[in-house]
């Protein structure tokens, strides 16, 4: 779908039905699916019933008075917004809105899962983890992942740039006998119906573990995924608008403060992991 640009930075839309009172309007890239869980939840956490505009089927214009524009997905994130409204955004892996650029607040809900936490994790599942291959292809992840190597928790992390698809067999054979495991950031380049499956039966036929970051991939055969729920990006998107409202700063971007574990029953013994009672009873989904 096309959309025109407007002069002084406006942003239209054909409208979506009433408009709550308030001044935060929420875009979603649709009005289904994922972005439709995070923004119940974001709702729920609200004072005000914030209004939504699903920029799939409707043109609006935002209305006048309007200062935070809660954006769900990377279609909602790279609309033309006035640069002096407050902008969060998530459900945007690997895209990234240049603050430098905008007056008001810019402020991405990460879907990472900051790094001590996710290594901590990983070890509490594969206690006898040392070494740990990141494989990345998005370049807003080269930076984004520099924490991940200097992590204090006695693994040793090597990230993997992933630079054209028909390199993915060739990295993967390299890892083998040096890695104990390897995990997949959120990376819409990366991640594929045909590298899935490539990372699924390399994981499965060398019993070298994949960790993901979410349910839906864990699903698709990686042993276990840590990563947060869209619900609780939602909740963590309403804090920060609810911050924004009472002039609090907050960094470009923040992280939610709760991880799921999903646990891939069957894909972790045929990697050879075993889990005890303690961290099973953490995961919130065992996927037979």
């Amino acid at each position: 779908m096309l959309f025109k640009s407007l002069v002084c930075c406006a942003v239209l839309f054909a409208p979506a039905g009433p408009l709550a009172a308030g001044d935060t309007v929420a875009v979603l890239s649709s009005a289904s699916g994922v972005y439709l869980e995070a923004f119940s939840k974001f709702q729920a956490g609200s004072v005000d019933k914030i209004p939504y505009f699903d920029i799939s089927r409707e043109k609006l214009l935002l209305p006048p008075g309007t200062r935070t524009v809660v954006a769900f997905g990377s279609k909602a994130a790279r609309q033309t917004y006035p640069p002096a409204i407050n902008l969060v955004y998530l459900l945007a892996p690997g895209y990234f809105v240049d603050g430098d650029k905008r007056s008001g607040a810019t402020v991405k809900v990460s879907m990472l899962t900051p790094a001590e936490r996710l290594l901590t994790g990983l070890k509490e599942l594969q206690p006898k983890l040392k070494k740990l291959i990141v494989f990345w292809r998005s370049s807003a992840y080269a930076d984004l992942l520099g924490d991940y190597p200097s992590a204090l928790t006695g693994v040793e992390v090597r990230t993997v740039q992933v630079k054209r698809a028909d390199q993915l067999p060739g990295l993967l054979r390299s890892v083998i006998g040096s890695a104990d495991a390897f995990w997949l950031p959120p990376d819409p380049l990366l991640i594929s119906q045909e590298s899935i499956k490539i990372f699924r039966d390399f994981s499965l036929s060398n019993a070298i573990p994949m960790y993901v970051s979410t349910k839906g991939l864990a699903q698709k055969g990686a042993c276990a995924a840590i990563g947060v729920s869209f619900a609780e990006m939602g909740a963590e998107a309403s804090a920060a608008v609810k911050k924004l409202s009472k002039g609090i700063s907050l960094p470009r971007v923040i992280y939610p403060a709760n991880s799921q574990l999903t646990i891939n029953v069957s894909a972790a013994k045929r990697c050879r992991l075993s889990f005890s009672s303690e961290v099973t009873a953490k995961a919130a989904s065992l996927l037979p």
